[in-house]
């Protein structure tokens, strides 16, 4: 049975028909975007979240976390899911690029993160309990 993420038309309309986001990419915070890099993005992001965060769902679940001597230990396909979202640079892109971040709008973070959402939530609520625990410098 095929798993579908989010749909990537659905995904279109809202960003390009409903908030028209390229608008974005005129003011000059975000001139480096514009609706090919977009479109790119979120086509990364919806790869990394079929090919990747979603086979890793079922591996997580069956391994289950453990509590040991005051720790929590993730399941091990969290920590090569984290790999790639860290390579990715999916981790700060939202933030400043004087501190590391992509300085992307918002809006397509957050299409980005309804594919990771879809395909790993539990992956990806792990990410945002430790950012708000440890603070967005992790």
């Amino acid at each position: 049975m095929a798993q579908t993420v989010a749909d990537r038309r659905d995904v279109d309309f809202v960003l390009h028909e409903q908030l028209d986001v390229q608008q974005l990419c005129e003011h000059d915070t975000f001139a480096e975007f514009n609706q090919k890099t977009i479109d790119l993005i979120v086509s990364e992001a919806r790869n990394l979240a079929r090919k990747e965060l979603l086979p890793y769902l079922r591996e997580a679940d069956e391994e289950g976390c453990t509590f040991d001597n005051g720790k929590v230990l993730v399941p091990k396909a969290f920590h090569r899911a984290y790999d790639l979202f860290r390579k990715g640079e999916w981790i700060a892109m939202c933030d400043d690029p004087r501190w590391g971040g992509q300085g992307m709008p918002a809006t397509v973070a957050l299409a980005a993160n309804n594919y990771f959402n879809g395909a790993n939530f539990p992956f990806m609520l792990r990410w945002e309990l430790k950012t708000r625990a440890c603070g967005p410098c992790l």
